[in-house]
């Protein structure tokens, strides 16, 4: 085979599915196991610059599904992007960073109050922050599946 040239795919379908289904399986291994590497880093009061290097691969890999997925006109497989739903997942990951926050507060600081504070206040700007990027993206996901349903009519139109 000369250099430069692409083999054929050499997998059957069956094959070709349970390739794609290790794949799957393999990029959410990746995405969680980034995500809690950065958690236990950060309750263990680890500096930043100590974790920039999982902080980007994780940030690029979230980008990338959130992108190509929204390309593509998905969201999930079993939530759709509702207010109701929206803010749910915001109050989850506010209560997340504002526990961390409490904590890393805390421990450096042996004060109370004012790590409970600063907890709060953690919990209430990362509510504010992600139901706003998480709605502003379902309204991207709206916009780009209407846009896919009107090019699947005009090609159906086109073919009659």
């Amino acid at each position: 085979m000369r250099k430069g040239k692409l083999r054929r795919n050499r997998l059957d379908e069956r094959q070709e599915q349970k390739m794609l289904q290790i794949e799957h399986n393999g990029c959410w291994i990746a995405f969680w196991g980034l995500a809690i590497s950065l958690f236990v880093g950060c309750c263990l009061g680890l500096e930043w610059r100590n974790l920039v290097g999982e902080w980007i691969v994780f940030m690029g890999l979230s980008l990338y599904i959130v992108i190509a997925c929204l390309k593509n006109g998905i969201w999930d497989r079993k939530l759709e992007p509702t207010p109701k739903v929206n803010l749910c997942a915001s109050i989850i990951a506010g209560i997340v960073c504002g526990v961390l926050q409490f904590a890393r507060s805390y421990r450096k600081y042996q004060a109370l109050a004012g790590s409970a504070a600063a907890g709060v206040f953690m919990l209430v700007f990362t509510v504010a922050v992600c139901y706003a990027v998480v709605s502003f993206v379902a309204f991207l996901y709206r916009r780009r599946v209407e846009r896919l349903e009107s090019e699947e009519e005009e090609d159906e139109e086109d073919e009659q």
